[in-house]
Formats: structure tokens, sequence, C-alpha cells
């Protein structure tokens, strides 16, 4: 079913997450819409009693947040949030949490803005803050729960090790997320690809500017050449901030004084426009 003024710019899955992602942008009655169906679809298709997977996940619809892009104010992402996470919780009967920046302020603006929606299922909580339910609704055994809110851009993605010892995933995923050794707004979640026979970690980046990904990186395969191992590559997962890979890339090239404004791209977009 098409909606009018939706753009779908990208939809990611796999077999070891068990995971969709499906990112869209549009003005508010369109990313309501297509989230309205999302839901429908998800809800009447996936049972969270029967679903498998690596990745944490409360509900057939996970977490559907709202995502300021390029000079769209927060303020609007939490406005339109909150207002979808009340009609979610009213047309499918579902326990509605808020999270991240619409748990704490409630605003009133207008602006353009995107929805990324998650579709998976399980019993494990998602380790992101929460508010209360916006109902007093209990889970269904199928449905599960599901998290709304808005936030800015996350990254996420796998990091392969050479090895299948998923003892060497869990360890460094434990040593990484200690809040004493660790790294602030990051998990990682330890995993096996059954198809490779390789070890791996999915790594959820809250703050790409607070945590730039080398660093992350790099803190995974020091970590692992107590194993004998390290990282074979990297998989990115939906769509990445730009300045998020300039900054890793300038890095390892060690390049000094350059920006994202340098780029031809970048030029190009602020002297002509889109």
């Amino acid at each position: 079913m098409e909606v009018r003024g939706l753009t779908v710019l990208d939809v990611s899955m796999d077999q070891v997450r068990n995971r969709t992602i499906v990112s869209f942008t549009g003005p508010k009655d369109a990313i309501f819409e297509g989230g309205y169906l999302l839901y429908h679809e998800a809800l009447e298709h996936i049972d969270m009693r029967q679903h498998r997977g690596e990745y944490p996940r409360i509900g057939a619809v996970d977490v559907f947040p709202f995502v300021a892009l390029r000079n769209a104010p927060i303020a609007s992402a939490v406005a339109w949030s909150v207002e979808f996470a009340e009609q979610v919780a009213s047309r499918f009967q579902l326990p509605v949490y808020l999270f991240a920046e619409s748990a704490r302020n409630r605003c009133a603006a207008t602006s353009r803005t995107s929805a990324k929606a998650s579709t998976r299922g399980s019993r494990r909580r998602s380790p992101i803050r929460c508010g209360s339910p916006t109902s007093g609704r209990t889970c269904s055994a199928g449905q599960g729960a599901t998290i709304i809110g808005a936030r800015m851009p996350i990254v996420n993605f796998k990091a392969y090790f050479t090895t299948p010892d998923e003892e060497a995933a869990r360890w460094v995923a434990e040593v990484l997320s200690n809040p004493a050794t660790g790294m602030p707004g990051v998990h990682f979640y330890p995993a096996l690809d059954r198809n490779r026979n390789v070890a791996l970690l999915n790594i959820t980046v809250g703050n790409y500017t607070e945590t730039p990904l080398y660093r992350i990186l790099e803190g995974v395969k020091t970590e692992l050449r107590r194993f004998g191992s390290g990282v074979s590559r990297v998989e990115m997962v939906g769509l990445v901030p730009q300045s998020a890979l300039l900054d890793s890339a300038l890095h390892y090239l060690q390049v000094m004084g350059f920006t994202l404004e340098d780029t031809v791209e970048q030029r190009l977009d602020s002297i002509l426009g889109e």
C-alpha cells in the first residue's frame, strides 16, 4: 500500500539478529500513516512466542524512534512521538513506553522529521531508558510491548571476529559494557553467526560524537588479543550519519585539519541546496 508523501530511506535485515529496520521520512501525516501500517502488519504476522534472534527485544514492533535529521529540532520529534505513542496505545491496545528525549520532555513544535521502526520479538528488554507506559495494559504473549520516543541518530554495526569462540564475544561485551572500564552510551551484544561459524558483537552507539566508531573498534581489538583473535570485518546496520564514517576515515588516514565541510558533496549542498 502506498502512503502519499512517505519516502522509504532504507530497509535493513539479517538472519543472525533476526531483526528488520525500516527507515522512512516525510511530513507528519505520512509518517503516522506509515507507522500505523507497520504496526498492523507486524502485530498480525510476528509472534514473540515463536521468534528467535540474537538481538534483545520486547515486542513485535520493539522500538519506533523519531529521529531529528539535519536541522529538524528535537522538540518536534518529541511532540510527534508522544502523539504517535498515544495513538498506537489506543489503536492496537498495546503497552507503550516513552524513551529517550520523550521520557523527559513533552514539547509542541512543527517540522519535518523521520522515523525508524524496527520489528522483532521475544521476551528480553532492550537496554534503553524508558518512562512509564502510556497505558495500563499488560503485554500479550504474542505481541509484547513497544517503545516510542525521540532521539538523535544512533549507529548500529556488527564486528565479526576471526574465531568462533562465543566466550570471546561474551568477554569483550562484558568488559566494554562495564561502567568502570567501558564506553558510555555504547551497548555490546555477543552473538554467533552460524552460517559463517564466527563469533561477533552487535554494537549500538548512542552518541557517535562522544564515542567515535574507531575508538570502539580499537577497544574490541584490544580485548580480543587475549584470545589470539581479531576483527575480520565490520558491517553497518541501517543508515549511518556521514560524519560518523568520516571521523574514522580521518583517524586511520591520520588526516589533520579536515572537516565534513571540506567534502565536495557538502560544499555543493551548501551552495546549491538540495
